[in-house]
């Protein structure tokens, strides 16, 4: 019996589940790491977890990062301030969001302001006025 035939006489075939596009978006993501500031990872506010993709929290390490709980509106509102809790507590700045009405948009861009201000700072030393902070967006489906 060869490598390639399982007991009784069937094929053994080794399937690979992680699709071609999934792969290449990864690397993307890996190779655009090295010039973004900030991560910004877009969660569903009614299923922050579920809707994480585990490979993220891997890729992102060493990367500031803040948490967006999108479809606030939609969420439970008890449950959303447990959530913001919960990442708060893991050192993972995180705010609501209504993308559709704008809810929490300026929220967001103070924190992150607030996240980057000690490296922003710095470049104000170094005499780099007006840098801007570039950041990737991270939402999963």
């Amino acid at each position: 019996m060869n490598n390639n035939e399982a007991q009784g006489g069937l094929q053994k075939s080794v399937i690979n589940w992680y699709p071609g596009h999934m792969a290449k978006t990864r690397r993307q993501i890996e190779q655009d790491l090295k010039i973004v500031d900030i991560v910004i990872e877009l969660l569903d506010a009614r299923i922050p977890i579920s809707s994480q993709n585990p490979d993220i929290a891997k890729i992102t390490k060493g990367k500031k990062k803040i948490v967006v709980l999108n479809k606030c509106d939609l969420a439970d509102e008890k449950q959303s301030k447990a959530w913001l809790n919960y990442f708060e507590k893991k050192g993972i700045p995180a705010v609501l969001t209504d993308s559709n009405s704008g809810k929490g948009i300026d929220q967001c861009i103070r924190k992150i302001e607030s996240i980057m201000n000690v490296e922003l700072q710095t470049e104000v030393n170094k005499g780099r006025i007006g840098r801007k902070i570039r950041a990737m967006i991270l939402r999963h489906s």
